[in-house]
């Protein structure tokens, strides 16, 4: 249902680029709970629709639908630090730090008071009938130029974890 409103509100926002960060004000529901406090698991759904309002508000709503392009995410890390309780109202910040040909780095930070809750980072890519779309056609697509910026080190660190865990797969 979020995911539903999100996409009819973005119509009637403030276009941007795919490197601003784009910001929902949200609550804590009761669907969002565990006991007292939102689930771990429900940061992950939440940063899904951050992704999304990212892709809404860059004008990629009809392109996403009209290539049967949809979200995978390879790597998601969240760091927890204070709960958000039943009711509560925060914000989330969502925007993407980092690219290569294929996948995008994204941060979502959530935010009670202006006080940061949790951050998540996740790994992203868009697949098609094809397979993964190359970043550069995704931002071609949003109507926009740019190359990436230089390798955080959170995610060079992380690359690095992610190939580690790859090696146990073997």
């Amino acid at each position: 249902m979020r995911l539903l409103l999100l996409a009819i509100a973005s119509f009637f926002q403030e276009r941007l680029s795919v490197l601003d960060e784009n910001v929902l004000s949200l609550r804590v529901l009761p669907n969002d709970i565990d006991v007292f406090r939102i689930s771990d698991d429900r940061y992950l759904s939440l940063m899904d629709l951050g992704r999304f309002n990212i892709a809404f508000r860059a004008g990629l709503f009809w392109t996403l639908i009209k290539k049967r392009w949809f979200p995978i995410a390879r790597v998601a890390a969240v760091r927890f630090r204070y709960p958000l309780k039943l009711f509560e109202k925060y914000q989330l910040r969502s925007r993407v730090v980092y690219w290569d040909a294929e996948w995008f780095w994204t941060e979502h930070r959530f935010e009670r008071n202006s006080r940061t809750t949790a951050i998540g980072i996740t790994r992203v890519a868009l697949i098609g009938p094809r397979g993964i779309v190359p970043v550069a056609e995704i931002v071609a697509a949003a109507g926009e130029s740019v190359t990436p910026p230089p390798i955080p080190q959170i995610i060079a660190d992380l690359l690095n974890v992610e190939n580690q865990i790859r090696d146990m797969q073997l």
